[in-house]
C-alpha cells in the first residue's frame, strides 16, 4: 500500500502541476479529478475496477475542459497495472475518443491511443518477466526439496534394512518413511500451483557432497564448460536431478559417471550399473528439465546400464573433457 500510495502521490503531483486541474475548472472538474487520482491507491488489489473508474473520470474531465495531456496521465497508470487486454484497448480507445474533438486525429487520438499502448505493454512486459521467475523458482525449489527428502528416505531406508533395531524401532521408521514420501507428494502436487518470488538455487557442488554422504560414489564432480547463464542453469539442474535418482533408485553404494562433450552443442551423460528391473521413467524434474531443453534429452537402459543425456546449446568452447567415477 505505501508504494501505491508512493506512486499516485507522484501522478497527482505531475497532473496537477501540468494544469490538469486549475480553480477555473470549477468543482465538477475537480470531483472527476479525485476520481481519476484517489482509485489509483487500489490498482494492484482491484485493477480492472480502478481502471474502469479513472476512465470514465479521464472522459468526462477529457471532455468538460480544454485537454491537456497530463490529463490522462492517471489512466496510463491504470492501464500499466491492468492484465486485460480487451478493457486495455477499450480505455485507450474511449481517451483517444475524448481528445479528437479538441485536438484532432494525430495531436489528439494516435498519440493518446499510442501512450496508452505503451503503458499496458510496459506492464505485460513486468508480469511476463515476474511471471518467467516464478516458475524458475518453483522448478528450483521442487529440486531442492526433492534432493534433500531423497538424501533423508535414502539414509532412513539403509538404517531400517541393515540397522540392529527392535520392532517398536522399525515401526517408527515406517511411520517416518511413509510421511517423508506423503510430503514429497504433497510438495509437487503443491507447487504445480506455485508462482511466486525467486530463490537461489542451492550450490551444485554442495548438492554433490550430500549425496556422497548418503552413499553416492562420484570420485569427481563434472566439469561443466563456460555456458550462457540460463544453459548452465539448466547443466547443473541437469547433473544434481540424475545424481539424486541415481542414489534413489539404487540405493548407497551406486555408482555414477558424468561424461561432457563440448562443441557447438555441450552434451552432459549420466551412467550408472542398473540395479534391477530398468525404471519406467525419467522422474518429474527430468521431464521439467526436458521441457526447457526443448525435448534434448533422452533416458533408458543401454549395454548393461542406466543412460542418461542432455544436449545444451553452448557457447565458444574448444575441447572435449569427461568427469569419471570408476
Amino acid at each position: 500500500m505505501r508504494q501505491s500510495f508512493v506512486t499516485t502521490a507522484a501522478v497527482a503531483a505531475v497532473f496537477f502541476a501540468g494544469g490538469a486541474w486549475t480553480p477555473q475548472q470549477g468543482w465538477l472538474a475537480a470531483g472527476l479529478s479525485a476520481v481519476q487520482l484517489v482509485p489509483l491507491l487500489w490498482s494492484r488489489r482491484a485493477p480492472a475496477t480502478v481502471l474502469v473508474a479513472v476512465t470514465f473520470a479521464t472522459v468526462g474531465h477529457l471532455l468538460l475542459a480544454q485537454p491537456r495531456n497530463t490529463m490522462y496521465l492517471p489512466v496510463l497508470l491504470a492501464l500499466y497495472s491492468t492484465p486485460q487486454r480487451r478493457l486495455a484497448a477499450a480505455a485507450a480507445l474511449a481517451v483517444g475518443a475524448a481528445v479528437f474533438p479538441a485536438k484532432g486525429p494525430l495531436d489528439g487520438t494516435v498519440l493518446a491511443v499510442t501512450i496508452c499502448a505503451v503503458a499496458w505493454l510496459l506492464g505485460a512486459e513486468r508480469r511476463r518477466a515476474l511471471a518467467d521467475r516464478a516458475e524458475r523458482a518453483a522448478r528450483r525449489l521442487h529440486d531442492t526439496l526433492a534432493q534433500t527428502t531423497a538424501v533423508m528416505l535414502v539414509q532412513a531406508e539403509t538404517l531400517r534394512a541393515v540397522g540392529d533395531l527392535t520392532d517398536a524401532d522399525r515401526a517408527r521408521l515406517d511411520t517416518l518413511l511413509a510421511a517423508g514420501r506423503g510430503a514429497l507428494t504433497l510438495v509437487r502436487r503443491t507447487l504445480d500451483d506455485l508462482r511466486e518470488d525467486e530463490d537461489r538455487a542451492p550450490d551444485l557442488a554442495e548438492v554433490l557432497a550430500r549425496l556422497r554422504t548418503a552413499g553416492l560414489v562420484l570420485d569427481r564432480d563434472p566439469v561443466l564448460p563456460a555456458l550462457p547463464r540460463p544453459a548452465r542453469e539448466l547443466a547443473e539442474r541437469f547433473v544434481a536431478e540424475t545424481a539424486v535418482n541415481a542414489l534413489r533408485h539404487n540405493g548407497p553404494g551406486v555408482r555414477l559417471r558424468f561424461d561432457v562433450e563440448t562443441g557447438d552443442r555441450v552434451r552432459i551423460t549420466a551412467r550408472n550399473a542398473l540395479n534391477g528391473t530398468p525404471r519406467p521413467g525419467g522422474g518429474r524434474g527430468l521431464a521439467g528439465l526436458a521441457e526447457q531443453a526443448g525435448g534434448a534429452l533422452s533416458f533408458g537402459p543401454r549395454d548393461g546400464e542406466w543412460v542418461v543425456s542432455v544436449g545444451l546449446p553452448a557457447a565458444a568452447t574448444r575441447s572435449r573433457t569427461g568427469s569419471r567415477a570408476a
